[in-house]
């Protein structure tokens, strides 16, 4: 959850419209729209990301006065230019992130992940029975003028937050710890390092719910024991945490003493199967021993510490690289 948290504020954290990087605005080819440290980032990149193209259509077909003003005007002009660099600069300080990533020895390997966008881009449509033609149109709609400007979006959207949890975990990795650390952790947080409670449960499993239904009533008026019936089945025993209060069959289980039988419930919706069941042991919450929570205290200590570099090192350290990175914008575009 922590990890998530920090993915999802970085994507907010380093996307500004200002950064510190020497900015240049050159003639390129009208294809490319920036040169970030000699990566070349394509023009329908920037089209697609800013969804100029889809923004524009929409203005024409559904405001046509305003869509007049916004590209016959100087100030509506202005405007739409001012998007479109706030637009490339964001692209422009991902890519730089990512680069940043990969300068500290991280492989993001990029060859796989666009690999694996183009199968996944092709199986997707394949599997839809989508004709080609219906693709570009469907393409189109997303503001995309081609599969391979989806394609190029896809990719440097997927690799920017594959290099904001690379580096989250590169850094857990690189954190020590002294076993002093570890220990005062959990004597001054060991209501923090609990097993839930739980429940073993015996589980005799049903093709059908008129086949449950039958064994279950038969039980009950006493032909045979649930026991009797388990032991001559390979069903399972399982151990469950009852600390869900939403879950139905959790309800059932917290609320009847240990042998109560019930059932039938819906075992496997896919398969179609159900389950009787019988509540064999409660299990209370408990505090963990050390050596139990040794590997959960071990992970929060370090997510402590990588939360700490991602606040206070990281904005420097990328600000650093920033200052010795070079991006050039296309000035027929800008």
């Amino acid at each position: 959850m922590k990890k998530k948290f920090i993915i999802i504020m970085l994507i907010f954290l380093f996307i500004p419209t200002l950064f510190s990087a020497s900015i240049l605005y050159e003639p390129l080819d009208q294809d490319t729209f920036a040169i970030v440290n000699g990566e070349k980032l394509s023009t329908e990149l920037l089209n697609s990301r800013s969804q100029v193209l889809y923004i524009l259509l929409d203005l024409k077909d559904n405001y046509p006065d305003f869509y007049s003003g916004l590209t016959n005007t100087a100030t509506g002009v202005e405007f739409l230019n001012t998007y479109l660099i706030d637009q490339a600069m964001k692209i422009s300080n991902e890519v730089l992130f990512i680069q940043f990533v990969e300068q500290k020895g991280v492989n993001l390997n990029r060859n796989e992940v666009k690999s694996n966008i183009e199968s996944k881009f092709s199986e997707t449509f394949k599997e839809l029975e989508i004709q080609d033609d219906e693709i570009e149109k469907y393409l189109l709609y997303l503001g995309y003028t081609s599969k391979i400007n989806y394609i190029d979006d896809a990719y440097y959207s997927t690799l920017y937050i594959n290099s904001i949890s690379a580096l989250y975990n590169k850094v857990l990795e690189e954190i020590e710890l002294s076993d002093d650390e570890v220990k005062v952790e959990y004597e001054n947080n060991k209501s923090n390092y609990m097993s839930p409670p739980t429940a073993d449960i015996k589980v005799l499993i049903f093709a059908s719910e008129e086949e449950a239904s039958f064994t279950y009533s038969r039980i009950i008026d006493g032909y045979y024991t649930f026991d009797e019936v388990y032991r001559q089945s390979d069903n399972p025993l399982l151990t469950i945490r009852i600390d869900d209060d939403t879950n139905s069959l959790v309800k059932i289980i917290k609320s009847n003493p240990p042998g109560y039988v019930f059932g039938p419930v819906l075992y496997d919706s896919f398969e179609g199967t159900y389950a009787l069941v019988k509540i064999e042991k409660k299990n209370p919450a408990r505090i963990l021993t050390f050596e139990e929570a040794n590997p959960q205290i071990i992970f929060n200590l370090k997510d402590k510490k990588a939360q700490e570099y991602f606040d206070k090192v990281l904005p420097k350290e990328f600000q650093d690289f920033q200052e010795r990175s070079t991006i050039i914008f296309n000035s027929a575009l800008f």
